[in-house]
């Protein structure tokens, strides 16, 4: 009954709202996220990339080559990549919320997704750890949290999967990739990245999934592949919430 009190003067005094349209959100709605807003993204289905993960248009099939990474010849360094949809509409907003509003809960959300995703492409029995993208610490302390972690901590309760938030660092503070050609965006994320003195024995020999909010030419998460499977990892995949293009901004 205190609960039920608590509860019930929390939303008189905090109401709470939609953390995209912003609309107040009813008791029955439980979620972050108002349901009609849910209704709009477009998930990946039976159509899509499994080098980079873009969906495709319908009737398209599963194909291991596409328009978005044709052009990336020295690829990810993951053997497969799981993304919701494109990095457009509710999504995009719904990433956006995640990265700058604060709006941690929605998280909740995208990692439900992306572990049906996983099992439906029967990922799940190949992977052994999840490891979030890590942020350079002064961007972590300025942001409160590293949102591609906030994501990762439901999905591997999904999956009944250990996930290692403390694994993969960042050596070096970068520049935004969202001001960079793919030249530059690559350049930006050499070296960037490496594995935790001894803790390369939580990852050698096993199959990693790497997490991270958006995949837009892949330097990012290729620089990070390629450092885990330096240090052992026998085969990296990745999920992304979203899938962007250049032009995205991002």
């Amino acid at each position: 009954m205190l609960r039920y009190l608590t509860g019930g003067l929390l939303d008189l005094l905090l109401p709470r709202h939609c953390a995209v349209s912003g609309r107040p959100l009813m008791e029955e709605e439980t979620g972050p996220i108002a349901p009609e807003v849910l209704r709009e993204v477009e998930l990946a289905g039976a159509d899509y990339c499994t080098r980079c993960g873009a969906p495709q248009g319908a009737g398209v099939g599963v194909i291991r080559e596409c328009a978005s990474c044709r052009e990336y010849r020295d690829g990810f360094g993951t053997r497969e990549v799981v993304a919701i949809g494109k990095y457009e509409g509710v999504l995009k907003e719904i990433c956006l919320a995640l990265k700058f509003g604060g709006e941690r809960k929605v998280a909740g959300v995208l990692a439900a997704w992306l572990a049906q995703l996983l099992f439906d492409r029967g990922l799940v029995d190949k992977i052994d750890v999840i490891v979030p993208m890590p942020l350079h610490v002064i961007r972590r302390f300025q942001r409160g949290y590293n949102q591609a972690e906030v994501i990762a901590r439901p999905l591997a309760q999904s999956l009944e999967k250990p996930v290692l938030s403390e694994v993969l660092r960042r050596a070096g503070k970068t520049e935004r990739q969202a001001t960079l050609s793919p030249a530059q965006r690559k350049a930006n994320v050499e070296g960037v990245f490496e594995v935790r003195a001894g803790r390369t024995s939580d990852i050698d020999g096993k199959s990693v999934l790497l997490i991270d909010d958006v995949m837009t030419t892949g330097a990012t998460l290729g620089a990070a592949a390629r450092c885990l499977k330096k240090a052992g990892a026998r085969a990296v995949y990745a999920a992304v919430a979203a899938r962007a293009s250049l032009d995205a901004g991002v």
